[in-house]
């Protein structure tokens, strides 16, 4: 019995804390501002409204390469510029971590971690559901396998969508 009411309690806790925030989930397409290879791909990325992170789980490939990275971002500040019919656009800037394993076909494998500074745009249309954006994230950051190194600046660019659900 005492299990019972124990778990009709966790059940209506969890089912209460899920209406108290909304979860944003979606697609977004990777390239780099400078027009090389190496940053292409796509990525699942998500959001918790409640909270200014964001996260992207990327998976890219080029030639003979292909790389699977994290980034998690931190929006400190995310201001109204306009508003487009009912649709707020806005800007954010950021900053971030990134996370990377590039293997490069018969030859080696290379772990790379970095800080990022995302800028861009993002708007809600249809009652808040639907939320496209746009970013740059000037990056940066160290290879520590196979050798210690540093990595150069590069600049992802992100197109995207997330889909909100309250």
């Amino acid at each position: 019995m005492k299990k019972k009411l124990a778990i009709a309690i966790i059940a209506l806790m969890v089912l209460g804390t899920s209406g108290a925030f909304a979860f944003g989930i979606g697609l977004q397409l990777n390239g780099n501002a400078d027009d090389s290879f190496e940053n292409r791909g796509v990525a699942l990325t998500f959001k918790v409204d409640s909270i200014p992170l964001i996260f992207a789980v990327n998976w890219g490939f080029y030639d003979e390469v292909q790389w699977v990275g994290v980034t998690a971002d931190y929006w400190f500040l995310n201001n109204n510029i306009t508003t487009i019919g009912r649709s707020p656009l806005n800007w954010f800037i950021g900053i971030g971590l990134f996370g990377n394993v590039t293997v490069i076909e018969d030859d080696d494998t290379q772990l790379a971690f970095g800080v990022r500074v995302p800028i861009g745009l993002n708007m809600f249309i249809g009652n808040g559901f639907f939320e496209p954006f746009v970013q740059i994230a000037p990056s940066f950051g160290v290879r520590v396998v196979p050798s210690l190194g540093m990595e150069n600046l590069f600049f992802p660019i992100s197109l995207g969508f997330r889909c909100w659900f309250k």
